[in-house]
């Protein structure tokens, strides 16, 4: 089996590492020719960071990141 994966995002990259891990080659396209920071942060939930846990690249994330320390959601209103 192959898969295809359209997208380098961290969505389509942590699918082809999740794919790979269980012996599923894979094929990653993308837009752009460089990949390369683009200044903005990512917030992972807890959920997306089991996921890159599972995958062994916890240590890595942890030293690559910020730590969450409150997460506040608004209305468009300010309430």
């Amino acid at each position: 089996m192959h898969a295809i994966i359209v997208g380098g995002g961290i969505g389509g990259l942590t699918t082809a590492l999740a794919l790979n891990a269980r012996g599923i080659d894979a094929t990653v396209f993308e837009a752009v020719q460089d990949i390369r920071p683009l200044g903005v942060g990512i917030n992972l939930l807890p959920h997306a960071v089991s996921v890159l846990a599972e995958l062994g690249l916890l240590e890595r994330l942890g030293a690559n990141s910020i730590e969450t320390k409150e997460l506040i959601f608004f209305s468009k209103h300010g309430k």
